[in-house]
């Protein structure tokens, strides 16, 4: 029986842990004999609470699963303010796991304590989309990858929710074969299943991806060009969709401007990057494309109704 152990911190994401442990589960079903089973553990084996308000307990803390346990693999999952929770002690409790444990995983943004800990190094691994960019900045040592989950060797790593159940799937189809895996995923009614080499999608949303491919378009170089931004007129250019269409397509389908939807992508990165890292305020207003702190400060305000200043007073 493979043993999988959870470590929860603190704002992990609901949807991430049930994505990876409900496919574990519903293989058992379909295997005869030895099959899955699973812990959730803390660091110090008191309830976390995930970024819903859930309190979830734990089975173990870190030193009783290593003095009572033998898991076949140790999954972190970290979502919200995941630089934040990875605090010292977890990261100390983590290199610990080194030599200890057969296989590493980091879910969501699990994969940056596992980072930070020193256990990606010289790997290849993923963490999700939108901490890519902050994530390749700090670890020079790991092969970052954009896939939607990374198995390498004996670390695994994948981007968020609907990865990390693509990634379950491909480990039982390794352990009990593809006729399990196909039973699973009948029975979880999952059948977009798509392979680790996938890239994870870009911000866009799927709606707006199948039905309105001339907006998507739009929208996706707006992503691409944050820290400089383009004007309409550039963009309406390089997509090839007249000024006024494009506009007439925010408008419609967004029920805004085109200069307001790139303007909030701009403040969203800005917030994340406020609430996520410690680069200075006139760092974060120059990544997201102001070239004033002050009138960063004021789109700020605008959009959130507070101070950039008032992200950080949280930590």
């Amino acid at each position: 029986m493979k043993h999988y152990c959870f470590l929860l911190l603190p704002e992990f994401s609901n949807l991430c842990l049930f994505n990876s442990i409900e496919p574990l589960r519903a293989a058992n079903s379909f295997i005869n004999g030895p099959g899955y089973r699973w812990s959730l553990i803390s660091i110090d084996g008191s309830p976390v609470t995930s970024s819903s308000s859930f309190e979830m307990r734990v089975d173990f803390s870190i030193d009783e699963m290593l003095s009572t346990e033998k898991p076949d693999a140790l999954i972190v999952l970290a979502s919200y303010n995941y630089q934040r929770h990875s605090s010292r002690d977890v990261i100390r409790k983590l290199r610990t796991l080194k030599s200890r444990i057969p296989v590493l995983g980091g879910l969501d943004a699990g994969s940056y304590p596992l980072a930070k800990a020193g256990l990606l190094n010289g790997y290849q691994a993923t963490i999700h989309w939108a901490e890519i960019e902050t994530f390749t900045e700090k670890f020079h040592e790991i092969k970052v990858s954009n896939n939607r989950y990374v198995i390498d060797r004996n670390r695994i790593t994948s981007g968020g929710a609907t990865t990390a159940l693509d990634l379950m799937l491909t480990i039982i189809r390794a352990d009990f074969g593809q006729e399990t895996a196909i039973a699973v995923s009948e029975l979880l009614i999952f059948d977009t299943e798509r392979s680790g080499s996938t890239p994870q999608r870009e911000r866009v949303p799927a709606m707006i991806e199948n039905k309105m491919p001339r907006l998507a378009k739009a929208i996706k170089l707006m992503e691409r060009n944050i820290e400089s931004p383009l004007s309409v007129a550039e963009i309406s250019s390089q997509t090839g969709i007249s000024q006024r269409q494009l506009e007439r397509d925010f408008k419609e389908s967004l029920g805004t401007t085109a200069t307001r939807y790139y303007s909030r992508l701009r403040v969203m990165l800005a917030q994340r990057l406020l609430t996520e890292t410690s680069l200075n305020i006139t760092e974060i207003a120059l990544r997201a494309g102001y070239t004033s702190r002050t009138s960063f400060i004021r789109t700020y305000k605008n959009v959130f109704k507070k101070c950039p200043s008032d992200e950080r007073s949280k930590k």
